[in-house]
């Protein structure tokens, strides 16, 4: 709707500014993009393709333990959950980790390994400290679960353990 100054001094075509802006701001967002993008979209899609391959090794890992490696004693809680679910490293994750760090606290007992993994096995003593007050407070709770999911912090670090060779894990025949 006109107003009555515009009568007199009608409004300035805005169709300049804005094609001046879109010269302008079109290579800065061009050069921003191409210079971010490509970077941002690789580390995306490399760590999900890692965390892809990590869970297959995971899996394959798990299942042939349960399989081949099975110590009744030792595994059953683990693989009770591993024959029950089609993709263990996703659905077994918890149990996996609480497995892992029974695993790992027995290979830094070694003087040997900690020696060469000296900041790992501190963090799994930390965490499996944490874990065993937890199970003291509330053995059914929820607790020990959520303090064994911090292991994963501790295979960040440079010297990080492996999990052991299930050859070594096989009972004596």
């Amino acid at each position: 709707m006109p107003m009555l100054a515009d009568i007199d001094d009608p409004p300035r075509s805005r169709l300049p500014g804005i094609l001046l802006g879109l010269l302008l701001g079109l290579p800065v967002a061009g050069v921003c993009a191409w210079l971010i993008l490509p970077p941002l979209i690789g580390a995306v899609v490399g760590s999900a393709a890692d965390f892809d391959k990590r869970l297959r090794q995971e899996d394959q890992y798990m299942k042939t333990l349960c399989d081949e490696a099975l110590v009744v004693a030792r595994d059953e809680a683990l693989c009770t959950c591993i024959w029950a679910v089609e993709f263990p490293s996703l659905d077994c994750h918890a149990p996996f980790l609480r497995w892992s760090l029974d695993r790992h606290r027995e290979s830094c007992a070694d003087p040997e390994t900690r020696r060469g993994a000296l900041s790992f096995c501190s963090c799994v003593d930390v965490i499996a400290g944490k874990v065993d007050e937890a199970e003291a407070a509330e053995p059914a709770g929820d607790g020990a679960r959520q303090e064994a999911l911090k292991l994963e912090g501790c295979f960040r670090l440079d010297d990080a353990l492996f999990l052991p060779p299930l050859e070594s894990l096989a009972p004596a025949s």
